[in-house]
């Protein structure tokens, strides 16, 4: 069983003809990840109020940054105060004026609202929309519509959104991460989920999901071997499986128990066990790790 969960939810008609090509979408190098790197680090160690102070910083030099805005608005989340950071963004939009960057960061504070009431949804895309009259270059707006349509579950609208924002924005990690999601889950296309996956990391190579996908990619390849380093490393860069850890955990068991490795099998669902204590997924795959380990020769088949 493999699980495809996004805890950091910040995560049109299409009418385009679309081709994964990840290489053509930058022609230049990645933007300087150290700050991001460094904001994400505080994030995945629980320190909220730090994150958010890192990740603004990110934000005044980088107002597209749309990964950056989402980590912020995930922070506040986990505070439970999600009123406070929207009645900010709400005084701040009014202070700058109403254009396209300050209506997108406000449509993102709406799309947070969203997590908690559903009706909000319909508030940030209008305010998306207005951005995008203000500015139709404005790739936040777009990669906002996406994730309000991917929250929706109207895929071939948010794909369509996502493509265009990454014709405006080649960097946007967020826009990426859910056109490959995409890709994979909805559309069962992992090879082109992987060449998404392949930029998000070359843009940010500490973004866990990035790596957690990376690894769900080939794993749905075939490619189980070369699953596991990505899986892995997801793992170690949310500890605490605030976002991809504790699933990149689970599937890299999996692999494992499909391959016979119970050994490598069992300590991984430890590991997992300690960030999720009362995952029942967890304890019946142990026991089953367990129970094939000690089994006759005869007994052990693949998983």
């Amino acid at each position: 069983m493999k699980l495809y969960k996004y805890v950091l939810n910040f995560a049109v008609a299409l009418g385009l003809a679309f081709s994964v090509q990840a290489s053509a979408w930058a022609e230049g190098e990645a933007p300087n990840s150290e700050e991001m790197t460094a904001a994400m680090q505080s994030f995945y160690s629980g320190n909220w109020d730090e994150a958010v102070v890192q990740f603004d910083s990110v934000l005044a030099k980088d107002p597209t940054n749309t990964l950056a805005l989402a980590y912020i608005l995930d922070a506040y989340y986990r505070k439970k105060d999600v009123d406070g950071i929207v009645s900010q963004i709400e005084t701040e939009t009014t202070a700058a004026g109403e254009n396209g960057e300050s209506l997108s960061k406000l449509g993102m504070a709406y799309f947070l609202r969203g997590k908690l009431l559903p009706s909000a949804l319909d508030e940030a895309l209008t305010e998306f929309k207005s951005a995008v009259e203000d500015d139709p270059e404005n790739s936040m707006a777009y990669t906002g519509m996406g994730l309000v349509y991917f929250q929706k579950r109207m895929m071939p609208r948010a794909k369509g959104f996502f493509v265009r924002a990454l014709r405006l924005n080649s960097h946007d990690v967020m826009a990426m991460d859910r056109l490959g999601n995409i890709l994979l889950v909805d559309e069962k296309k992992p090879d082109e989920a992987k060449a998404i996956y392949e930029r998000v990391i070359k843009e940010l190579p500490t973004y866990p999901d990035g790596q957690y996908f990376m690894g769900s990619a080939l794993y749905d390849m075939g490619k189980l071997d070369e699953a596991i380093p990505y899986l892995k490393r997801s793992a170690e860069l949310d500890p605490n499986g605030y976002t991809q850890g504790f699933d990149a955990l689970t599937l890299c068991g999996d692999i494992y128990l499909k391959e016979s490795k119970f050994e490598e099998a069992t300590a991984i669902y430890e590991q997992a066990k300690k960030v999720r204590p009362d995952s029942t997924y967890v304890d019946y795959k142990m026991k089953l790790a367990k129970e094939k380990k000690s089994a006759p020769p005869s007994r052990v088949g693949d998983q």
